[in-house]
């Protein structure tokens, strides 16, 4: 008998360590982000998610021996779907702010990206009151973009018009439904100047660096409780700066000058 019982208490203990390590291969972190923002994350003709965050995204999952689980949601409502669980990590070019550190932790920043104006060519519009005051201005909703030009333009007779889709701005500035657009500047690059549609169109004025709403330092997301999953991301994120990595995947997507990396230290 207490063989038998033996046997099963081994077995037992065999099938509980077998399902340890079922469990551990299966590790999952689940991402939310918004897959309208070529060319950080987007969908490629084949219906396959893809891009800059994207592919750092699954270089830091593939550090830390978990996989990636991508969920699409409007940007808008990445932070809300966070605090509810619905995933782990925000990673959708999220701009640190004050505003947003209040509710959620940031991972350490992985680029800092310029803010420009994009107009008609000839249109001699610049990113100022003067220049764009009876003027519609689209912007992504919830963005940073949305809310300097709220504070900066908004009361002062420009219409700021926010979109839950980036790419909804491009269709309407050539559709004359809008003035200009408030964009990053890779996004702006690759969601619209570089296509057919956007020939007649290009950036106007200097980027905006007159404010710290602007300053887009670029981090993952993650819940104020979750600290050890920010420590494994972070000690990731350095590992891959440290091993040129990051720096290597960039290379992919950007032209020199569309964005700053963090080097390693």
């Amino acid at each position: 008998m207490k063989f038998k019982i033996l046997i099963s208490a081994l077995a037992l203990a065999s099938m509980t360590a077998m399902g340890a390590a079922v469990h551990a291969q299966q590790k999952e972190i689940r991402i939310g982000t918004e897959t309208g923002y070529a060319p950080f994350e987007y969908k490629n003709a084949q219906g396959e998610l893809v891009g800059f965050d994207i592919d750092v995204g699954n270089a830091i999952c593939e550090k830390l021996q978990a996989k990636c689980v991508w969920v699409d949601q409007p940007f808008d409502s990445l932070i809300p779907g966070l605090q509810a669980r619905k995933f782990d990590l925000i990673h959708a070019s999220i701009t640190r702010t004050e505003a947003r550190a209040k509710v959620i932790n940031f991972t350490e920043d992985l680029y800092a990206i310029p803010t420009q104006l994009v107009a008609k060519k000839g249109s001699d519009l610049l990113p100022s009151v003067e220049s764009l005051k009876g003027k519609k201005v689209g912007v992504l909703q919830g963005s940073v973009q949305e809310a300097y030009a709220r504070k900066a333009w908004g009361k002062e007779g420009v219409t700021i018009v926010s979109y839950q889709d980036q790419e909804q701005t491009y269709g309407d500035l050539p559709a004359n439904r809008l003035d200009a657009i408030l964009s990053e500047k890779p996004n702006a690059i690759a969601g619209f100047l570089s296509k057919p549609e956007g020939k007649d169109y290009d950036f106007v004025g200097e980027p905006i660096d007159n404010d710290p709403l602007v300053a887009n330092q670029i981090a993952m997301g993650v819940r104020k409780a979750d600290t050890q999953l920010k420590a494994d991301v972070d000690q990731a994120i350095l590992q891959l700066r440290q091993e040129g990595v990051i720096e290597k995947l960039a290379e992919k997507y950007f032209q020199p000058g569309e964005l700053t990396l963090f080097k390693a230290q």
